[in-house]
């Protein structure tokens, strides 16, 4: 009972909020979401916690009231790009091309042109599912792994809302046919791998510390043909979202064996994403636990 109550309040709240969007001005509607996060900063301690830990896990040197400064930030940051992701649920596919611009979009091009389809690797970084939308918005054919929710109906509004803007959700862990498929058709499949969860994966660094990292992007690369293309989305001080595309990674040498060249493959996909995290950290979403395993695998 405590369950279903539970989801039936976080369906009550994103449905409240959805209506929020839908009556706030855009540019109003960002700045509540922004105080909300930074709110949210200070009632939910063992989140600001874990952001700290994590924060000073991957900058060691940098000064503990800067650290703290970037937890607030990534806290309001997450609430302004919330405000835009509640807006996809509803917003017209083609309204998605007025809130981003792209740089680096060439190498997307050029690796799609090889016909073997592209995996776009990317994190938690910004407004990530209105990466999607903006991609299929150009043309582009979108499919994304992602784990299933637990709550059928949350689960339900997030892949009606991605169907909305032309994506197809293939679930993780069952999607390695419809994933090779995509590929096959010359299609962009979307993965994120910044999050230690509970599939293969391995060990390598990721802000100089160990993290546990999923090995599902190497595979699919290494066994399809397709070219790893990293990229991101930032949400710009005037409220424009930036999608920035890093060139293809480079394939480890065939001389290797097929393990060694996808646990090489997954470490330059970690050094991709921490690139990405990088140009903008407080965009990222810090109070995941991704160094859990850290010290206990090697």
């Amino acid at each position: 009972m405590k369950r279903k109550l539970r989801r039936w309040l976080a369906q009550l709240l994103v449905k409240t909020l959805i209506m929020v969007t839908r009556i706030m001005p855009r540019r109003a509607g960002l700045a509540l979401f922004s105080r909300a996060g930074a709110a949210a900063f200070r009632f939910y301690p063992k989140d600001r916690e874990r952001t700290l830990e994590n924060l000073g896990l991957a900058f060691p040197d940098t000064d503990p009231m800067i650290v703290r400064a970037m937890a607030k930030g990534s806290f309001a940051a997450l609430g302004s790009n919330a405000f835009d992701a509640l807006r996809l649920t509803y917003l017209k596919p083609g309204r998605v091309l007025e809130l981003c611009s792209f740089d680096g979009e060439h190498h997307l091009k050029g690796a799609l042109e090889r016909g073997r389809g592209v995996i776009c690797l990317s994190g938690h970084i910004g407004c990530w599912e209105l990466m999607g939308g903006y991609l299929s918005a150009k043309g582009y054919r979108v499919n994304v792994i992602a784990r299933d929710l637990h709550d059928e109906r949350m689960n339900d509004i997030l892949v009606n809302m991605r169907l909305r803007h032309g994506i197809v959700s293939i679930p993780r862990g069952s999607g390695a046919v419809a994933g090779y498929r995509a590929l096959k058709r010359g299609e962009i499949l979307g993965m994120l791998i910044d999050q230690d969860i509970d599939v293969d994966g391995i060990m390598v660094p990721f802000f100089g510390v160990p993290a546990h990292t999923p090995r599902g992007a190497a595979v699919f690369a290494l066994r399809s043909g397709a070219e790893i293309v990293p990229m991101a989305v930032y949400m710009q001080p005037g409220g424009e979202h930036r999608i920035m595309i890093l060139s293809p990674l480079e394939f480890p040498s065939e001389e290797l064996g097929e393990q060694e060249r996808i646990d090489e493959l997954t470490e330059r996909c970690s050094e991709a994403l921490e690139r990405l995290i990088r140009i903008y950290p407080q965009q990222w979403v810090w109070f995941h636990d991704r160094w859990r395993r850290s010290g206990q695998e090697s």
